[in-house]
């Protein structure tokens, strides 16, 4: 895996897993929500977060578990209750994992895609 420094984007190269893919830096809307709220019974934060109602879609990042790989999409459990914390909704899925909503999808509007993220 290898990564260019200044261009902030990932090169994937042949033979790497999941495992060598990192980021230089996490997005802004990441970098944010994990200085208000820095639980260590967060399981993630999700940006360009969709409610499919019974579970929570979006792009994983901080996965301590190192279950999804950074950035890609990915499924909630179900999603047992939901709580407001330094503004930011925290979702609490079966079996007690917490996920940060950072940042919801229609936040993007019509000219900023999800990869354009600030």
């Amino acid at each position: 895996m290898t990564a260019g420094t200044d261009l902030g984007y990932l090169i994937k190269t042949f033979g790497a897993t999941k495992a060598d893919v990192t980021f230089n830096r996490l997005p802004k809307v990441i970098q944010a929500a994990r200085e208000v709220i820095s639980d260590d019974e967060v399981v993630g934060y999700l940006m360009c977060a969709l409610d499919k109602p019974p579970q929570m879609t979006g792009l994983i990042f901080c996965d301590y578990r190192h279950d999804f790989p950074e950035g890609l999409p990915m499924w909630t459990p179900p999603v047992v209750e939901r709580l407001y914390r330094g503004g930011y909704l925290v979702v609490q899925a079966q079996g007690g994992g917490l996920y940060v909503i950072a940042h919801w999808y229609y936040e993007n509007g019509g000219l900023h895609p999800f990869f354009e993220v600030h």
